[in-house]
């Protein structure tokens, strides 16, 4: 289980106060048994922690599976959506509270020191000509949030659009699709744009952006039967996933 930062430091803060109380029970009759007691209560209850956890993402992914097992079926929801279309282009699907984030520098850090030449001029003084050199590197690129909205795929195109901003992906300029686990996160390589745009939306049980993508894909490669079979697959995927680990 990955714990997010503020996640890691309330369970260190925690540890330290089992670690003071520990220490004062151990001083007092009888509590090292209070102790043991309490110890294995709070293992109990991270054990009934992480299992419940578990398996409410269980649940999660299941439901993910029965939206999906309704696309396989031809229901896409997208019946009564407004959007405009080109000529024979179809709406696949439609992604609310999706995050759009491009690959941006966070800045430039500056590296310098003393570049002149010392000499000595008598016993313990030294004299200095020159001055400070130094360099001005750029930082690497890291992934920005830019805005948050909704994402419309088509068998042409994928459109993101947001209170402040709108992105167009065409399908025929897409040169690279690199979707993450379970397709949280999608990273979209276009011809006619410099970075990758990226993709990210986890809302259950609505299929990910990179399903979503995955259907899109599949329609505009093998139609609507197509991209029929690709939900199905992908619901089969992820009950697989959900009894294996299940079975463990």
């Amino acid at each position: 289980m990955k714990l997010t930062t503020g996640q890691s430091c309330l369970v260190l803060v925690i540890l330290a106060f089992i670690l003071a109380g520990a220490q004062a029970l151990a001083q007092s009759p009888g509590g090292i048994a209070l102790l043991i007691v309490l110890v294995g209560g709070l293992g109990v209850a991270i054990l009934m922690f992480v299992r419940a956890r578990t398996q409410n993402r269980y649940k999660n992914l299941l439901a993910q599976a029965d939206q999906l097992e309704k696309i396989a079926n031809g229901d896409f929801g997208v019946e009564n959506m407004m959007f405009s279309t080109q000529k024979d282009e179809v709406i696949v699907l439609h992604l609310n509270k999706v995050t759009l984030q491009e690959y941006k520098s966070t800045g430039s850090t500056y590296s310098g020191g003393y570049g002149g030449l010392s000499f000595r001029v008598t016993k313990g003084v030294r004299a200095n000509v020159g001055g400070m050199q130094g360099q001005t590197t750029r930082n690497p690129e890291e992934r920005t949030p830019l805005d948050v909205g909704s994402v419309t795929f088509t068998n042409q195109r994928f459109v993101f659009a947001g209170p402040n901003l709108v992105r167009e992906w065409d399908l025929d300029k897409i040169v690279n699709l690199t979707p993450d686990d379970n397709g949280i996160n999608l990273e979209i390589a276009v011809s006619n744009r410099e970075k990758a745009s990226v993709l990210s939306a986890l809302n259950f049980p609505d299929p990910t952006p990179g399903m979503a993508a995955s259907i899109a894909v599949a329609w505009k490669e093998k139609g609507k039967a197509g991209a029929m079979a690709d939900a199905k697959d992908m619901a089969d995927q992820l009950r697989k996933v959900v009894a294996e680990a299940q079975a463990k």
